[in-house]
C-alpha cells in the first residue's frame, strides 16, 4: 500500500514537472474567476491595467532573479537596492534637472551593487545567501545616511513623472518597459549560448567548468543584470511615488522570489523559465489585487507570500524527486 501511494505521488509530481506552465495558467484562471465572483470591478479595464502596472516592477526584477536562481545563486538585497536607487535617482534628477542623468545614476548604482555581489560570491567564496543579506543591511543603512543630504521630493519634471505614471496610448509606460525587457531576455535565456550556459552552470557547476564555461564570469554578469533589473524597478517606483523614500522596497525581494519559485524556478539551480516567472508573479499580484478590491485586511498579502514560499519550495523538492525518477526510468 505504501509503495502504491508513493508511486501515485511520484506520478502526480511527475505531471507537475511536465505540465508546470499549463497548471500555473489553470491556477491563474481559477483565482481570477473566484475573485470576479466577489466583485464585478475585477475585470474592468482600469483594474486590469492597474494589475499589469503593479506587476511590472516585480516581473522586471523577476527576470534577473530567475536567471540568477538558474545559476544556483540568490540575491536578497534587491529590496534595499530599490530604495537606494530611488533616493539617488530622485536626488540626482532634482539637483541636475536632468532625467537622463538621474536614470543613468540609478542604473549605474544597480550595476555596481551587482558587481560587488558577484565578486563577493565568486572571488571571496561567500555564500550568496549570506553575502546578499549583508548587502541588504549595508544598502538599507546607506540609504538612510544618504537621504540626509538628498533632495527627496519631486520637483516637477514631467518626463520623470511619466516613467512610472505615464501612458503610451492606453498602455502604462511601466508595462511597455516590462514587455520589452521580458521578451528580449526570453530570447536570451531560450535561444542563446548564454542561456544554455546559465542552465549548465546551475545544473552542475563542476561539469560546466570542465566544459569550458567561465562560471565565475557568468555568475558575476548575472548578478549585475539582476541588480540592474532591480534598479529599473526602483526607478519606476520612485517615479510613481514622486518621492525617494528610504523605507521603500521592504519585502520586495521576498515577493519577487516567491513569484519566481511559484513559477517553477528551483532554488537549487539548473531549472526555471521566464514564462513560469511571469505566471507566478501575476498569480501573486492578482491575489493581492483581490484582497484590496474585496476590502480584506491588506496584511494578508504578507501572510500569503510566506505561505506561497513554503508551498513552492515543497513542490520544488517533490519536482526534483519526480524529475530524477523520470530521468532514470
Amino acid at each position: 500500500m505504501q509503495e502504491a501511494g508513493s508511486r501515485g505521488r511520484d506520478r502526480f509530481f511527475g505531471k507537475i514537472v511536465l505540465f508546470n506552465e499549463v497548471i500555473m495558467v489553470a491556477v491563474l484562471v481559477i483565482i481570477s474567476v473566484a475573485i470576479s465572483f466577489g466583485t464585478a470591478k475585477f475585470y474592468s479595464t482600469t483594474n486590469i491595467l492597474n494589475i499589469l502596472r503593479d506587476s511590472s516592477m516585480a516581473i522586471i526584477a523577476g527576470i534577473g532573479m530567475t536567471m540568477l536562481l538558474i545559476t544556483g545563486e540568490i540575491d536578497l538585497s534587491i529590496g534595499s537596492l530599490v530604495a537606494f536607487v530611488g533616493v539617488v535617482t530622485m536626488d540626482i534628477t532634482n539637483k541636475t534637472m536632468s532625467v537622463p542623468l538621474g536614470v543613468i545614476a540609478g542604473l549605474g548604482l544597480g550595476a555596481l551593487v551587482g558587481l560587488i555581489n558577484g565578486l563577493v560570491t565568486t572571488k571571496l567564496k561567500v555564500d550568496s545567501l549570506i553575502g546578499t543579506i549583508a548587502m541588504m543591511m549595508i544598502l538599507r543603512g546607506m540609504v538612510y545616511i544618504y537621504r540626509i543630504a538628498a533632495v527627496q521630493n519631486y520637483h516637477g519634471l514631467d518626463a520623470f513623472y511619466a516613467i512610472g505614471n505615464g501612458y503610451l496610448g492606453f498602455i502604462p509606460i511601466p508595462v511597455l518597459m516590462m514587455i520589452v525587457l521580458y521578451f528580449t531576455f526570453l530570447l536570451v535565456v531560450n535561444r542563446t549560448v548564454m542561456g544554455r550556459c546559465l542552465y549548465a552552470t546551475g545544473g552542475n557547476n563542476t561539469a560546466a567548468r570542465i566544459s569550458g564555461i567561465k562560471v565565475d564570469n557568468l555568475k558575476i554578469l548575472t548578478f549585475i543584470l539582476n541588480s540592474t533589473f532591480a534598479a529599473v524597478s526602483g526607478i519606476i517606483l520612485v517615479s510613481r511615488m514622486n518621492s525617494g523614500q528610504p523605507n521603500a522596497g521592504v519585502g520586495f525581494e521576498l515577493s519577487v522570489i516567491s513569484g519566481v519559485i511559484l513559477g517553477g524556478t528551483s532554488l537549487g539551480g539548473g531549472e526555471g523559465t521566464l514564462i513560469g516567472t511571469l505566471i507566478g508573479v501575476l498569480i501573486l499580484r492578482i491575489i493581492n489585487n483581490g484582497i484590496i478590491i474585496l476590502r480584506w485586511n491588506q496584511d494578508l498579502q504578507i501572510v500569503i507570500s510566506g505561505i506561497v514560499i513554503i508551498i513552492a519550495v515543497f513542490i520544488d523538492n517533490k519536482r526534483k524527486v519526480a524529475r530524477s525518477k523520470i530521468i532514470t526510468t
